[in-house]
């Protein structure tokens, strides 16, 4: 991968890199996306990473295959790294219950973050964006004509436009204001091990879920990838340490102790390759863009707020926070540089109304239902029982919600199958709603 501190630079290069017209701060799914987007588009880019590749990201690493719908130059790239496609879900209630939904075609892809997040950032570099590894950003500050990052070695760094891709604990948005710090009740703690196959395995071709694991507010999951296996198990922070019944990796010895005994996974949890991590499942924040300054992925809380998927809405947001700059049919450099000294053509959006007007066309409302069916369900976890028991008993619904999954059925669409078939449950998510 090409980085700042690797190779000789034209004076050209040199140029483009202490002059972006837009920074991006985080290389993962959001980050790299937006990056890749507005440097195919012609804006100057830069991309900031923390830490150096190969890096790993605490993660269960489950993507829907939609993804290759909307971003369809992966399908290509994905085969440059290691990666595991399921087409059957096997979902089971707190109660044991459990039904097992199949698709005549992939449903999710199952990737290692170490392995995909060097990947997503390499097709940035690639399309022309300079990515800068090793920059911790401690302070940022919206000045005259931009922003401004401080990184914590003292380096200073200053575009047109930010992108904040930076995650949960994203400092860009806690110093500008944006976060004033996440409620417990919309953080999930995902306690989580990757471990190698040679010493935890389970059925290669079942995806497993637990909604409501343990009685809980909690869930549990396998993923089974090409050489390793995540097994984890989570709550949502509010209720953690009322609900939970022992230390983080105790409860994750504990998981895969108990499904070893039933034969769900083979082998032993390996507390090496064990990490908790903190998930943003409360929905997008109040605000995610604002000025010169937008925010993607988990640094806006762009999760699905039930099943804690992130990177596809990462992806998404990046993408949509690249349009929004670019503009409609955008690709010059100095129109970036004349719109953001404010000489935006009459009657446009601003750039943060774009984007936020963009993102909630296209996933604000499943992110909102999203957290709506959690606090359902979670209220009463008898709930996810009967969810289980209508998969079973309703495959069109169950039909309709994997065609959601792979890409062939749009959210909408899906929403009005299980609308039709259960509107009362509609009528209190919208309660919930209204009730905020």
């Amino acid at each position: 991968m090409r980085t700042e501190d690797q190779g000789r630079r034209t004076k050209d290069e040199q140029r483009q890199v202490s002059d972006p017209d837009v920074i991006v701060v985080g290389a993962g799914p959001a980050g790299a996306t937006a990056a890749r987007a507005l440097a195919l588009g012609g804006a100057r880019v830069r991309l900031l990473e923390r830490d150096r590749f190969p890096r790993n990201k605490p993660c269960g690493g489950g993507i829907t295959m939609r993804v290759m719908r909307r971003f369809p130059y992966l399908r290509d790239a994905i085969g440059r790294i290691p990666a595991h496609y399921v087409s059957r879900l096997r979902l089971e209630s707190p109660d044991g219950a459990g039904v097992t939904l199949e698709s005549a075609e992939p449903a999710v892809l199952l990737v290692r973050r170490v392995e995909f997040d060097e990947l997503v950032a390499t097709l940035a570099v690639e399309a022309g964006a300079e990515l800068s590894e090793g920059v911790a950003i401690a302070q940022a500050a919206e000045r005259e004509g931009g922003v401004e990052l401080r990184a914590r070695d003292g380096r200073v760094f200053r575009a047109p436009v930010v992108i904040a891709a930076d995650g949960v604990n994203g400092v860009i948005a806690r110093r500008l204001g944006f976060n004033p710090g996440w409620s417990r009740s919309s953080l999930a703690l995902d306690m989580m091990e990757e471990t190698p196959a040679a010493h935890l395995s389970a059925d290669p071709a079942t995806l497993w879920v637990s909604y409501g694991y343990g009685a809980s507010h909690g869930y549990a999951y396998i993923f089974p990838k090409c050489d390793h296996v995540n097994v984890g198990v989570g709550y949502l922070l509010s209720d953690f340490r009322q609900r939970a019944a022992g230390a983080p990796y105790e409860l994750q010895r504990k998981l895969v102790e108990s499904l070893r005994d039933r034969g769900v996974v083979r082998g032993a949890s390996s507390r090496a390759h064990f990490t908790p991590y903190l998930i943003p499942v409360g929905g997008p924040l109040p605000v995610t863009a604002r000025g010169r300054v937008l925010l993607a992925g988990d640094a806006g809380g762009f999760v699905n707020g039930y099943t804690a998927e992130g990177i596809y809405y990462a992806m998404v947001s990046g993408d949509l926070a690249a349009a929004a700059i670019l503009g409609d049919g955008f690709g010059q450099r100095s129109e970036v540089g004349d719109r953001h000294r404010g000489h935006r053509a009459p009657g446009r959006r601003s750039l943060s109304g774009r984007y936020v007007r963009a993102w909630r066309r296209e996933i604000g409302g499943e992110l909102r239902d999203s957290v709506l069916i959690r606090r359902y369900l979670f209220r009463d976890v008898g709930r996810v029982a009967r969810v289980v028991t209508g998969a079973q008993d309703y495959p069109a619904v169950a039909s309709s919600i994997i065609g959601y999954a792979t890409g062939a059925v749009s959210y909408r669409a899906a929403r009005r199958a299980v609308l039709a078939r259960f509107p009362r449950v509609w009528l209190r998510l919208a309660r919930l709603h209204l009730l905020g």
